[in-house]
């Protein structure tokens, strides 16, 4: 046999082993990264199957907190809402007004709701705050953990703001301004209801020149814990002046807006009279309801976050999931209760 030949047939043969190995070589690093990816996804599934239930742990928990904070809210909210009606787009305080004179128990009865509110609604705060400890490490070790974690805090932090705007005020504001009044209607009787504007001065000037009234006045309008209600005493446009000026420095800068707030609010008083207590309770409603409605927003996450943990390759974002959720055709956010 030729040598020429005897050389291509070992050339040939070289050139074959050769693709031979590199396609085992290629076949053995292809079956090790595909292991490497299975293991990974397998990781990946086990971490999301396991956040899964403790998401849904958790949302079961918080559902049964919010079922015995709907009870709670629902029957202050009927208790107020109802006995306030709209006339000439003006809130018509009449009925509540009434419901406060005729039953001396019914501003107590107001006032033990909202602080079994209050209670309610720290127990689902102080809840949800704890289980972050356990949900927060899971979400955070899945893919875009941290849009879930994000969300998630934030409405945490919105229920604490909103159970803030339901105690820092609202309950000793009306213990407070229950006291005022009382203590008005036992010195002046029945003086103070629908007098006439000679009636008024004198009134004004009995009430603003003795201390056992002034003290209590001052101890509410400097209070800035009730500034939220307090403001509608203040003229139109100079409510951060009266916050900056009066009621947060220690010593007052802008004496004349003072006193200007301090006549409107002893005017209400004389001529508003339970009105006044009224206005606060009605206020009162509108926070629990925010509060009721932040607390509903954990429940819509948490539910959102699950439907992600499931359906990971849908293409929907957390978001356009919660935006769907909150609609009213889901659990509608802003016009259901439960």
């Amino acid at each position: 046999m030729p040598s020429w030949f005897t050389n291509v047939q070992l050339g040939f043969d070289m050139a074959t082993s050769l693709t031979i190995v590199g396609a085992a070589v290629t076949w053995v690093i292809r079956e090790k990264k595909q292991a490497e990816a299975e293991k990974v996804r397998g990781i990946n599934q086990q971490v999301r199957s396991t956040s899964l239930k403790k998401v849904q742990d958790v949302l079961f928990e918080m559902e049964d907190k919010f079922s015995v904070l709907i009870n709670e809210t629902q029957t202050y909210e009927n208790m107020i809402d109802n006995r306030v009606r709209k006339v000439n787009d003006q809130l018509d305080f009449s009925r509540l007004n009434l419901a406060i004179k005729r039953d001396d128990q019914f501003l107590i009865k107001a006032i033990d709701r909202l602080q079994a509110i209050r209670e309610e609604l720290g127990q689902f705060y102080e809840l949800i705050q704890v289980r972050r400890y356990s949900l927060i490490p899971l979400l955070d070790a899945i893919e875009e953990g941290d849009k879930y974690i994000g969300v998630f805090q934030q409405n945490i932090d919105e229920v604490g703001d909103a159970y803030n705007q339901v105690t820092s005020g609202n309950v000793s504001l009306l213990k407070e301004l229950e006291a005022v009044i009382s203590m008005l209607n036992k010195q002046f009787g029945d003086e103070l209801v629908d007098v006439s504007d000679e009636v008024k001065k004198e009134l004004f000037q009995k009430i603003s020149t003795d201390e056992t009234f002034m003290k209590p006045i001052q101890s509410i309008i400097y209070d800035e814990d009730y500034f939220y209600w307090v403001q509608r005493f203040v003229p139109a446009g100079r409510e951060d002046d009266y916050l900056e000026k009066v009621v947060r420095p220690s010593k007052i800068e802008d004496k004349e807006l003072c006193s200007e707030v301090m006549v409107h609010f002893i005017l209400a008083l004389i001529g508003k009279n339970h009105e006044l207590i009224s206005q606060v309770l009605r206020t009162a409603s509108g926070s629990v309801m925010k509060a009721r409605i932040e607390c509903k927003d954990i429940l819509i996450s948490l539910s959102a976050i699950s439907h992600k943990l499931v359906m990971d390759n849908n293409g929907e974002t957390l978001e356009k999931v919660i935006a769907k959720y909150e609609s009213e055709e889901y659990f509608g956010r802003n016009v259901t209760i439960r």
